[in-house]
């Protein structure tokens, strides 16, 4: 009885191990039949050994058989891969003909690295600057040029190598400069000079037009706020011209300029005056700074009109700053004018009357100290009388 349970147990296991594929370990399944029949050990061998054979062959077989497509399925592509090798070899050949392109491409930027390090001669290095770039290098020279300015004296004189060494001669620059230490030298004077003509509409200056300009002055009427603001800035180019003509011609007197241009520069010069008291009144602070020290250089190149005009320009621009707010500065030009002069009663009246319309215990503060300075011998006595009384 024991031996056949021993049997079935083993065929079981047999045909679950043919449905696996696999072989499991024998050694389990002896340690388990074992156990239960002590004696017959050699016939269980037996039988299962040869389930053990059967199982071994076919896994021989199994193995064989995937082996065997597995070295043909390898073989294919090892044919493929030949192709492939094969297929490689033409596009070296194809890759041979870049390999020429490339040679020429290198020798090409190998041309132009050279071209590019070629050293430039100052000439073509000036050429390459903008305008604004030649003005920064004329400032790093100390030079007090603007577009404007060289721009007024072409119009005088169209001629720019003229211009140039005018400029040169002005600031001095012969030999001040090294180009090859400073990169620049007074050989940018002209190249700077042509660049404003190349960008500027240039005309010369006829005669002619600056007589009716200056015509057209003398005889304006005054209208409005804005007509007026528009002559202002038209009589201030024209003065302008007039100031560049003296100083071009080294002219220092305005009769010998009056013969020059043909116009009377010294009631052109009152005009402008006038209307410039008038107009900037009613403009910026910044305007009547600018107007200032345009008007100082008109005087100061007229030296006969600088002795005439000095006391009532001072007064204009010191009336101007204080109606603008600045009472400090306008007080000490006052200060200086009274400190200076001798005859004061105009000076004080026109110190008063400019606080009226600002501050008016100021006004009569002024009056009263114009009272220690003058009597009823002076002309503009009853004004300032008239101050303290108002």
């Amino acid at each position: 009885m024991p031996t056949k349970t021993t049997k079935k147990v083993t065929n079981k296991k047999v045909v679950d191990k043919k449905e696996e594929v696999k072989a499991v370990k024998p050694v389990e399944e002896k340690k388990v039949e074992t156990k239960p029949v002590a004696e017959k050990k050699a016939p269980a061998k037996k039988e299962e050994a040869k389930p053990a054979e059967e199982k071994k062959a076919p896994a021989k077989k199994v193995a064989a058989e995937k082996k065997a497509p597995a070295k043909k399925e390898e073989a294919k592509p090892a044919e493929e891969k030949k192709a492939t090798v094969e297929k490689k070899t033409p596009a070296k050949k194809a890759a041979a003909k870049p390999a020429t392109t490339k040679k020429a491409s290198t020798k090409k930027k190998t041309t132009t690295k050279k071209a590019t390090t070629k050293k430039m001669t100052k000439e073509e290095q000036y050429a390459r600057l903008s305008l604004d770039a030649c003005l920064d290098l004329a400032k790093a020279m100390s030079m007090d040029v603007t577009r404007d300015s060289i721009i007024q004296q072409l119009i005088l004189n169209p001629d720019v190598k003229s211009v140039s060494e005018n400029l040169v001669n002005k600031y001095q620059l012969t030999g001040k400069f090294n180009f090859e230490e400073d990169g620049y030298d007074e050989g940018l004077v002209e190249v700077l000079v042509s660049k404003v003509f190349e960008t500027a509409d240039i005309k010369p200056q006829k005669p002619e037009d600056l007589q009716a300009d200056v015509t057209h002055a003398l005889n304006y009427k005054y209208t409005d706020v804005v007509a007026d603001g528009e002559e202002y800035k038209d009589q201030f180019d024209t003065m302008r011209k007039v100031l560049m003509i003296a100083q071009h011609k080294d002219i220092h007197d305005s009769k010998k300029l009056e013969e020059e241009v043909g116009v009377d520069v010294e009631k052109f010069v009152e005009e402008f005056m006038d209307l410039a008291y008038s107009v900037l009144k009613t403009w910026k602070y910044e305007d009547v700074d600018y107007y200032e020290h345009f008007i100082y250089a008109v005087l100061s190149q007229l030296e006969d009109l600088h002795n005439k005009y000095s006391n009532r320009i001072m007064m204009d621009v010191a009336d101007l700053y204080i109606l603008h707010g600045d009472y400090g500065l306008g007080d000490a030009d006052y200060a200086y004018i009274l400190r200076e002069n001798q005859i004061k009663d105009y000076i004080y009246y026109r110190y008063a009357s400019i606080y009226e319309g600002v501050d008016k215990d100021k006004a009569k503060q002024i009056a009263n100290q114009a009272l220690q300075f003058v009597d009823d011998r002076f002309t503009y006595y009853p004004n300032i009388i008239a101050v303290l009384e108002g």
